[in-house]
């Protein structure tokens, strides 16, 4: 047969098990995006593209019909002469050779006219998603052009691919794509290049996929070939590689049209027609590189999954430095809540103006019985003026949440640009070292939704004593009040006997609030009220921090998607 055969076996058994787990697989590493850049995560990229690509326009088309004529591929490097190859085997100039690099910008199939059909679709046959054009003229990009020759066997189509290691990274990559795809090989090198680093992986990543091989060593000097055919065998047998064709040609003049001497390519066209002419020999080729190719997936999957995990892993990390500085600021609003910051000024003057806190705290030790008269009527028709300190206790609260969040947010960017990812996230969100826009206006609606809570529950307690219900109906919003600087005052739980802060204000409000409700009640009554207002400036910091869930998650992906990849090795495992 002429061409190196590292073992054949049968296709699958379960084709349409087989078929619908690579289909999956390819969608799972389409849908997983290795954005980082942690060590080995460029590899793992081109390790994904090339997998999908050999996955959609090779192993699928390739299982569904196995009787396709065999694609043999043209790869080598720059100015190796692939094209003058091509076109010698041909018979006539179809790929364009020229001493600019790179030449071959779009890929040139050749086949005979009966085979035209089996490629000339786009629409899940070999090489699917790759535009196909005809006729003359040279197109470019990625683009497949199809050449019908009637001098070339019929079950044979050879296609000159761009160079492995051309300038033009679009190039690199088609070449790439277009190498994944064959049945065979016919790598193409010169005297001066074969022992290059770039042909060399190329070659191992054929061994490693048991795809069908043969070497064409190009531009020999003249009387070199026994020195050079030689060398290049037994680099060749110290990698691994047995039973590989080394197909020599010498540099010789071409003909007018561009053609190498037809004894050039005698030994080359001999084993392709050999193999275009037996059905067997181009079954067995064929199902040599689909098993190799088959068996390679899970290992290549998995370098994938590898640098999935390790992502994820960076993502938990920076998420973990959210968590850390939100965190942080919840603990700091419990710290503001219990240790007297709150009581700004203009909330202690605005509440002693209508309580008139001097005149009660003089008299309270000998009046301590008469204080829910006093209270009543020192508050009876002063709306307005409730209103006013409540407005003075949105603006505290509003603007604590709002430093709160900020810090948070700020402390969480500078963690970041300290690991792995976070500059690359940031860069694709610049808003986020502050909070969100709307997070004022949203902080003001649940302090203003908060306080309307605590007058409720003063509300409810109140009307649960009859001797209260009535004196109160008017004095709801003060209660409230009171009970709101009672919170913000103390440390601790609410007990009568703790020292008050911000003056005689919070001792004079708690000592109302006792005479009225009872020290139990007071205790429950604050209790409720501050969970409630951790509660929602808690929902209020995670929405905030949950933009830089969105931002990760928008570059990196959730993790279910890892998940979803590891499922898709393991049921693509079963199905061979």
């Amino acid at each position: 047969m002429g061409v190196s055969s590292p073992g054949v076996s049968d296709a699958p058994n379960n084709l349409d098990g087989t078929e619908a787990a690579l289909r999956r697989l390819s969608q799972s590493l389409s849908d997983l995006p290795l954005v980082f850049d942690l060590e080995g995560s460029d590899y793992a990229r081109a390790v994904a593209t090339e997998l999908r690509d050999q996955i959609d326009d090779y192993l699928i088309p390739r299982m569904k019909r196995l009787d396709a004529p065999l694609l043999a591929v043209m790869g080598g490097s720059t100015g190796s002469g692939k094209s003058t190859i091509t076109n010698t085997l041909a018979g006539a100039v179809v790929s364009r050779s020229g001493v600019i690099r790179p030449t071959t910008m779009a890929p040139t199939l050749i086949c005979h006219p009966e085979d035209a059909s089996w490629f000339a679709s786009d629409d899940g046959g070999v090489l699917a998603g790759l535009p196909r054009v005809t006729g003359d003229g040279e197109p470019s990009g990625h683009v497949l052009k199809i050449t019908e020759v009637g001098t070339m066997t019929p079950g044979l189509a050879i296609i000159d691919a761009p160079d492995i290691d051309s300038v033009a990274q679009a190039n690199r990559e088609l070449a790439t794509q277009l190498l994944a795809s064959a049945d065979m090989w016919l790598f193409t090198t010169t005297a001066v290049r074969y022992a290059d680093a770039v042909p060399w992986d190329f070659l191992r990543r054929a061994r490693e996929r048991g795809t069908a091989l043969s070497i064409i060593i190009n531009r020999i000097p003249n009387g070199a070939a026994v020195e050079v055919v030689p060398h290049l065998a037994e680099m060749m047998a110290k990698a691994g590689f047995t039973d590989v064709p080394i197909f020599p040609i010498e540099d010789a003049d071409l003909t007018p049209i561009g053609l190498l001497p037809e004894s050039a390519v005698t030994e080359i066209r001999e084993q392709l027609e050999g193999l275009a002419a037996s059905a067997d020999e181009r079954a067995e080729i064929i199902r040599q590189t689909l098993d190799g190719a088959l068996r390679s997936v899970p290992a290549r999957a998995a370098v994938v999954h590898t640098a999935a995990r390790n992502q994820d892993a960076a993502v938990a990390e920076l998420k973990g430095a959210v968590d850390h500085h939100y965190s942080e600021a919840r603990e700091d609003l419990q710290r503001a809540l219990t240790g007297g910051t709150l009581l700004r000024n203009e909330v202690l003057d605005r509440w002693q103006e209508l309580i008139g806190v001097n005149e009660i705290l003089g008299r309270l030790q000998s009046f301590l019985g008469r204080i829910r008269d006093r209270l009543t009527a020192a508050v009876t028709g002063r709306v307005a003026d409730t209103q006013t300190v409540q407005g003075e206790i949105t603006n505290t609260l509003e603007q604590l949440l709002v430093d709160l969040a900020d810090n948070a947010a700020l402390g969480a960017v500078g963690s970041w640009r300290q690991l792995p990812g976070g500059r690359q996230t940031l860069a694709a969100d610049t808003n986020l070292e502050r909070s969100s826009p709307e997070f004022r206006d949203r902080a003001a609606a649940e302090v203003r939704a908060w306080q309307e809570e605590v007058l409720e529950l003063v509300r409810t307690t109140a009307q649960g004593k009859r001797n209260l219900a009535r004196g109160l109906a008017f004095a709801v919003n003060s209660v409230g009040i009171a009970l709101m600087i009672v919170i913000f005052a103390q440390t601790g739980g609410v007990t009568g006997g703790e020292v008050a802060v911000a003056g005689g204000t919070a001792t004079v409000s708690q000592t109302l609030l006792n005479a009225i409700f009872g020290e139990q009640a007071v205790r429950d009554l604050a209790q409720t009220a501050r969970k409630g207002l951790l509660a929602r400036a808690g929902s209020l910091l995670d929405t905030d921090s949950n933009r830089f869930l969105e931002a990760l998650w928008s570059q990196a992906g959730p993790p279910e998607q890892t998940m979803e990849l590891e499922n898709a090795i393991e049921t693509f495992e079963a199905s061979l």
